[in-house]
């Protein structure tokens, strides 16, 4: 009878044991899933915050004026790169010799700068 009594203790300690730690495993679940539905949530959060800012951009690029003040841009290039070349020319056909002159040789250098790839 003590034996029996005995081993129904220790049954009865094992069962609560493996009640604590189903518990535990219970609320590790929890927590898991708790945590995977705040990471879905970032994740959608920064998902909407990146196709905003991608719209945002599309919009910006987009605009009548960044368009117009690209196109004026453009043609601010072009008249500058043809004031360059006739000031190469000009000093070329002078037959000036610009390489002895350090201040003369860095302007004819600047000169040789491609704005188009600004």
């Amino acid at each position: 009878m003590k034996h029996v009594v005995k081993l129904n203790k220790i049954i009865m300690k094992s069962q609560q044991e493996s009640w604590d730690l189903e518990k535990k495993l219970l609320d590790v679940k929890k927590k898991r899933f708790e945590l995977k539905r705040a990471s879905e949530s970032k994740f959608l959060e920064i998902q909407t915050e990146k196709n905003k800012q991608k719209d945002d951009l599309d919009s910006m690029e987009n605009s009548d004026k960044i368009k117009t003040l690209q196109q004026k841009l453009q043609v601010e290039i072009q008249i500058t790169t043809v004031i360059q070349h006739v000031f190469q020319n000009l000093i070329l056909g002078s037959k000036v010799n610009w390489a002895e002159d350090s201040a003369f040789k860095e302007t004819v250098l600047q000169l040789e700068k491609n704005l188009t790839m600004l």
